[in-house]
């Protein structure tokens, strides 16, 4: 991969645009979600300006993705734990007595 002569302000400027991108589709979502019971009725007659939202972040996110370098990948904390990738049955429910008692 190239040197970037601009010592890495693409990669914020393109990590920016995907984040504003993002923040926005998150924006609608919540304000056309608010109040439950109405929410699936106004979801539905937004489609398409919740599909536009989402391609202009799918293709911030692309551009993000061709520009990066190629680097080992590594789950997401909040996803995998990986001190605890093995899960046991049996400790869960010892775990699971000792807070009963």
């Amino acid at each position: 991969m190239p040197v970037d002569p601009n010592g890495g302000r693409d990669d914020l400027r393109r990590l920016a645009v995907w984040l504003s991108r993002r923040r926005e589709v998150d924006e609608a979502v919540a304000q056309l979600t608010h109040y439950g019971p109405a929410a699936s009725s106004r979801v539905h007659s937004h489609l398409e300006a919740l599909g536009a939202l989402l391609a202009l972040e799918a293709e911030a996110f692309s551009s993000l993705r061709r520009a990066a370098p190629e680097v080992p990948q590594l789950p997401l904390p909040s996803i995998v734990d990986e001190e605890h990738t093995v899960f046991s049955f049996a400790a869960g429910l010892e775990r699971r007595a000792r807070q009963s008692t």
